[in-house]
């Protein structure tokens, strides 16, 4: 009797922490962000993702599995379809505060992402307060001559540009490459790197 009950303390115990962290946010989330997914769906999703049941569910257009790629107490990859993934992280800032990161990134089927920022209520924050968002010429060589830097920018019109989270580091990749294929995007090759890597200081993201 004593040890059924200490199993069933811990297994309370652990179903309280699963909702601590990104995990409560994940699944208090009003439905702007996770639209294809319902409230029971997410609570689902959060209570199998540890357990050997299936921890896939259909969204809501019941035509694709969603399913939980990676799950801490401050960070969460989902995959919402087979397009489309969502990162949620805690970030911590100066004065004992937290605020929320989330990295939506499509694959067309070459990704590109968006980065946008919310209080731990889930409303929306300036990006800008937080980190200067990677555009194209961020990723040029310091040498890259500067005429073939500006019609290279003059000929894109989708920079496709990915972000994702490396432990606390913000990580940003240029994929101009993989959207022009064959030899279309070879003369530009030299211009730009493709990886971005950005630190947290101070409660801002900020280029290493």
């Amino acid at each position: 009797m004593r040890k059924i009950l200490i199993m069933l303390m811990l297994s309370a115990s652990m179903a309280c922490y699963a909702y601590e962290g990104v995990a409560r946010l994940f699944t208090e989330e009003s439905g702007d962000m996770f639209s294809s997914l319902s409230f029971s769906a997410r609570y689902q999703m959060v209570n199998n993702y540890s357990s050997v049941e299936k921890s896939e569910v259909l969204n809501n257009l019941q035509t694709t599995e969603s399913r939980i790629l990676k799950l801490e107490y401050d960070y969460m990859k989902v995959a919402t379809s087979a397009g489309k993934t969502v990162e949620l992280k805690l970030v911590p800032q100066v004065k004992n505060d937290t605020v929320l990161a989330v990295i939506e990134t499509v694959a067309t089927p070459v990704k590109d992402s968006k980065l946008s920022f919310y209080d731990l209520k889930w409303n929306r924050l300036e990006t800008s307060r937080f980190i200067k968002t990677p555009q194209l010429a961020d990723f040029f060589m310091p040498k890259a001559p500067k005429a073939s830097c500006e019609e290279l920018e003059r000929l894109v019109n989708f920079a496709m540009i990915e972000m994702t989270f490396d432990g606390d580091d913000l990580v940003a990749r240029c994929n101009l490459e993989d959207f022009y294929l064959g030899n279309d995007f070879k003369h530009y090759k030299s211009l730009v790197t493709n990886r971005i890597v950005y630190t947290l200081k101070k409660g801002k993201f900020e280029k290493k």
